[in-house]
């Protein structure tokens, strides 16, 4: 904790107070349905369904509160859409959807309240154009100095709307690459070779031929921190905010932001990460001649994402829960989760994301 927090904390030590609570002092309430669901121009999309737990009954109630045998209406554009359980709670809509659609969602189980909850997926908000370069910067204020790999994604915000965005930066690394090189065998085509290191297969395929060759191989993606000190955007403290201890992180790296300041601009991110190491032991030169001939190669791609006010909203809420260190000590309240299900609870917000 800085300082300036734990003076906070050591003042309050001092007084002498004392405050009883007790659970079962509170009023009677009902379980309720608990709803997420994110449509977005892809062919599938999924639904969640489970029940919540009244604080009061939490200590004498099962703990699996997921709902496998809910009745679910989910229609797109006003007609009703096959509905595929797939267990644990979760449940299934395919069919294709497309920017401007509009979905309305009604779900039911026994013993509690119907929710409803409706959304429309945004129109596409392209990057227009994507460059790197080195950075050498502080993380926060209080930080060393230290080389982040830059990613500037360029995009324009429509002028008549107000717009909600978030951005992620995903990492694409190769695992379990090999290239099997074949000889006919008697009309049967063999595996004689194996090489895991592709440098070594270019060098000695410059005098060794093969009657076939396949490059076997899986990527790992998954999505990577951004330090938003290079973007106002997603920064929006200052080195007091910092002395007092407070952060501005984002939810499963999942950074929101909206065009309040950039309305109907054409604006550039700049988003800093981890400098890129490939996973594989591989030259420049075997990494752009396996891009040239397979389009394989490791690398990091943006994400932007065009969301709704209630998707922004909700996000919101969940960054504020995490970022309120005095709620978490019980000096201030916590802000209640946004949800748009209505006589229940979760999220229906539509999405549209696009790749670079």
């Amino acid at each position: 904790m800085k300082k300036i927090l734990f003076f906070l904390f050591l003042a309050l030590s001092v007084m002498s107070c004392k405050d009883e609570f007790s659970v079962s002092n509170l009023p009677e309430a009902k379980a309720k349905l608990v709803v997420y669901c994110m449509p977005s121009t892809a062919d599938t999309t999924y639904i969640t369904v489970s029940r919540s737990i009244p604080l009061k009954q939490y200590n004498a109630t099962q703990k699996n509160v997921l709902i496998d045998d809910a009745a679910i209406s989910y229609q797109l554009n006003g007609q009703t859409m096959p509905v595929t359980a797939l267990g644990n709670g979760r449940y299934r809509v395919v069919g294709k959807q497309k920017a401007g659609d509009k979905v309305q969602l009604r779900v039911e189980a026994q013993g509690l309240e119907a929710v409803e909850a409706s959304t429309e997926i945004p129109q596409a908000i392209g990057i227009s154009h994507l460059a790197t370069r080195m950075v050498r910067m502080k993380e926060d204020p209080s930080s060393s100095v230290k080389d982040f790999l830059q990613l500037q994604a360029t995009f324009t915000d429509p002028a008549e709307t107000h717009d909600y965005y978030a951005v992620c930066v995903r990492r694409k690394m190769l695992r379990n690459f090999y290239v099997a090189c074949y000889r006919n065998m008697g009309g049967e085509m063999q595996v004689v070779r194996v090489y895991y290191d592709y440098d070594e297969y270019l060098e000695t395929s410059k005098y060794q031929q093969w009657d076939s060759v396949s490059i076997e191989y899986q990527y790992d993606n998954f999505y990577v921190p951004i330090t938003t000190a290079s973007e106002p955007l997603l920064n929006p403290l200052s080195d007091i905010d910092d002395d007092f201890d407070f952060s501005s992180d984002f939810y499963q790296n999942f950074y929101i932001f909206d065009d309040a300041t950039i309305n109907g601009k054409t604006y550039t991110l700049h988003l800093n990460i981890e400098p890129f190491v490939r996973a594989t032991n591989m030259s420049d030169k075997a990494a752009k001649e396996l891009k040239r001939l397979y389009n394989i190669e490791e690398g990091v791609e943006v994400e932007l994402y065009h969301i709704t006010p209630a998707y922004y909203r909700f996000l919101q809420a969940l960054n504020d829960v995490s970022n309120n260190s005095l709620a978490q000590a019980g000096l201030s309240n916590i802000r209640t989760t946004y949800s748009n299900v209505k006589n229940g609870m979760g999220i229906c917000a539509g999405f549209n994301m696009q790749r670079r």
